[in-house]
C-alpha cells in the first residue's frame, strides 16, 4: 500500500501484473499476527496473492532519499581526519541529503560569533547553560568555541565533494536560554548566515529549517511565540535571498496551525521519527517481528496537515529517523534494528510529498568524543554500521517511480519501483521471520525474461550485529515461475528486466 493523496497516474499499453504466493510452513501459523490466521475449519482457501501492476505508478520517487543528520562535533575530515573520510562515507552510501550543523544542540549554535559575519567563521555555543557547552573535549571553556569542530564552510565542502543538498537548521530557540542571545542577535545571525552563504560565497544554500522539534519546546517556546518568530526570521532571511526555501524544525505536532499561518513563508515542513508510540518495540525483536504499523506516525501526521493546507505539494523533510528506542533503550546496531530502519525509511517514501529522510545520527556526541553510540550509522573510523547498510541498499536500489503493491503479507514486506521508461523492476522484499520464507512469483506475462538478479542482506540471526550482503545471483525462471526462497531476517532486492 502507497500513502498518496489518490493521484494515481496510469503508464504505457503494456500492462504487467505479478502475482505472489506467500507460502508458510505450518510452524509458521501460529506466530502470523490475528488478521492472517486462517480457520482451519473454512474450505481450502486460494494461494495468497499480492498483486503488483508495473504500469500503476503512486508517485515519483526522490532520488537518494536516505540521508543523514551530521554532527559537527564528530564530522570534521580537517581537524579529526579518520581510516575512511567522512565525505568518502558519504559518497559510498549514496547519501544526497546531509542535515547540519544537528538535532536539538543546533538550537545553542552561532555560525560566526565574532562580529565579522564570516570575514573569520567563528562557531560557538550561544549559552553555557546548555549542552554541549560543559562538555571540555568539544568546547572552550572560556571562550566557548568549539573544539575539532566541523565549521559551516566545511560542511558546504563536503555537500559538494559528495553533490548532497544541505539542510541548515537556525537556532530560533537559545534567546530563552539563561545567558543566552538576545532575540534580536539571534534574528541577525539568521539573516547574516543567508548573506554570508548565498551573498557572499555565492553557496546556493536551498533550504532553512526555523529551528529543531520546536513543538517538543513548548515549555520555553509556545506555540503563538513561534508562529511569530516564524514569520518574522522567514521574512527577514528573504529579503537578503528571496530564493531561499524555508520551513518549520517541527516534530510531530504544529503542521496544521502553521501551514495555517504562514502558507506564503512556508516551502517545506519538517517531521521527526522514532518508536516511542509504539508498545511491540518494548519486545525488541520479537515485537517488531509482528508489528505491522507503517512506523512513522509524524510523518502521516505531516502529510495530512499537507493536503490540508492551501499549499498541498509542498516538499515533507523528515530530518530525524531512527528505529529506537527499544527495551530499557536497547539500541545495539544490528541486523533487525537495520531492517527496521530499511522498513521505516520506505514507509516514509511511500507519503508522496517525502522529498527525503534523514538518520539521526552519523556520530553522537552525547557519550564524548571516542564513543561509539549503538544507533549511529558509522563506527568511530566512519565505516557503515549495518543501519548505514541499508541506506545504502536503499539509495542504490529505488527506481524512479513506486508501484502499487500490498505493503505486508504475513512476515513479508514489499515496495516495487519501475524506472523512468518501465525498462527495469525492483522488487525490494524484507523477510522479518526468523525462518526462511518462501515466495513463488507468478507471471501473465507471455514473453518473461528468462533469468532476474537478487541480492540479500543478512546475517546469523536477528541480532548479528556484523550481518552480510550476498554476491548478485543470477535465477532462472522456469515455466512462467520465479521461485525465490528468502532468508530468515532478511533485505533483499530483486531485479527484473521488462525490456
Amino acid at each position: 500500500m502507497y500513502f498518496t493523496k489518490n493521484k494515481i497516474t496510469f503508464f504505457g499499453v503494456l500492462i504487467l501484473v505479478f502475482l505472489f504466493t506467500i507460502q508458510c510452513t505450518k510452524a509458521d501459523s501460529e506466530d502470523v499476527v490475528e488478521e492472517e490466521k486462517e480457520d482451519i475449519n473454512a474450505p481450502l482457501p486460494a494461494k495468497q496473492k499480492i498483486v503488483i501492476n508495473a504500469s500503476k505508478r503512486t508517485h515519483p520517487v526522490s532520488k537518494n532519499p536516505g540521508g543523514v543528520v551530521s554532527c559537527w562535533l564528530m564530522d570534521s575530515d580537517i581537524e579529526r581526519p579518520r581510516q575512511t573520510s567522512f565525505s568518502q562515507a558519504m559518497k559510498e552510501m549514496g547519501v544526497k541529503y546531509i542535515r547540519f550543523p544537528y538535532g536539538h544542540l543546533a538550537d545553542n549554535y552561532l555560525w560566526d560569533a565574532d562580529g565579522d559575519w564570516g570575514n573569520t567563521l567563528t562557531p560557538i555555543v550561544a549559552s553555557f547553560s546548555q549542552a554541549p557547552a560543559k562538555w571540555e573535549w568539544a568546547v572552550d571553556q572560556t571562550t566557548g568555541e568549539f573544539i575539532k569542530d566541523m565549521d559551516f564552510d566545511e560542511y558546504i565542502s563536503i555537500c559538494k565533494d559528495v553533490g548532497a543538498e544541505p539542510m541548515v537548521v537556525v537556532n530560533v530557540l537559545s534567546y530563552k536560554y539563561n545567558n543566552g542571545p538576545s532575540y534580536e542577535q539571534l534574528k541577525e545571525s539568521a539573516v547574516e548566515w543567508v548573506r554570508y552563504a548565498n551573498i557572499t560565497k555565492s553557496y546556493g544554500v536551498k533550504r532553512w529549517a526555523l529551528g529543531n522539534e520546536v513543538d517538543h519546546h513548548s515549555d520555553l517556546l509556545s506555540k503563538e511565540e513561534y508562529m511569530a518568530l516564524y514569520s518574522d526570521f522567514a521574512s527577514a532571511m528573504k529579503e537578503v535571498d528571496p530564493d531561499i526555501w524555508i520551513g518549520p524544525g517541527l516534530l510531530g505536532n504544529w503542521h496544521s496551525a502553521l501551514l495555517s499561518h504562514d502558507p506564503d513563508n512556508i516551502d517545506f515542513i519538517c517531521a521527526h521519527n522514532y518508536l516511542y508510540k509504539y508498545d511491540w518495540r518494548n519486545q525488541d525483536y520479537a515485537g517488531w517481528k509482528q508489528a505491522t504499523d507503517i512506523m512513522v506516525n509524524h510523518v502521516e501526521t505531516a502529510q495530512n496537515a499537507v493536503n490540508n493546507s492551501s499549499i498541498p505539494d509542498i516538499e515533507i523533510h523528515v530530518t530525524e529517523m531512527n528505529s529506537r528506542p527499544w527495551s530499557d533503550k536497547a539500541d545495539n546496531d544490528d541486523l533487525f534494528r537495520a531492517l527496521a530502519y530499511g522498513e521505516m525509511l520506505l514507509n516514509a517514501c511511500s507519503f508522496e510529498d517525502v522529498k527525503a529522510t534523514y538518520v539521526w545520527n552519523t556520530h553522537g556526541p552525547w557519550g564524548g568524543e571516542n564513543d561509539n553510540a549503538p544507533y549511529n550509522i558509522l563506527d568511530l573510523d566512519n565505516k557503515r554500521e549495518p543501519r548505514g547498510d541499508i541506506i545504502k541498499l536503499i539509495n542504490e536500489n529505488l527506481l524512479d517511480h513506486f508501484v502499487e503493491v500490498p505493503r505486508v503479507k504475513g512476515f513479508i514486506r514489499a515496495y516495487a519501483s519501475v524506472d523512468e521508461n518501465n525498462e527495469n523492476l525492483r522488487l525490494i522484499l524484507m523477510n522479518k521471520n526468523d525462518k526462511v520464507e518462501t515466495v513463488n512469483i507468478n507471471t501473465r506475462i507471455a514473453e518473461l525474461p528468462s533469468n532476474y538478479t537478487i541480492i540479500s542482506y543478512t546475517g546469523d540471526d536477528a541480532y548479528d550485529e556484523a550481518p552480510v550482503l550476498t554476491e548478485s545471483t543470477t535465477v532462472e525462471i522456469e515455466s512462467g515461475v520465479m521461485n525465490v526462497e528468502l532468508a530468515p531476517v532478511s533485505f533483499n532486492v530483486i531485479t527484473l528486466k521488462l525490456k
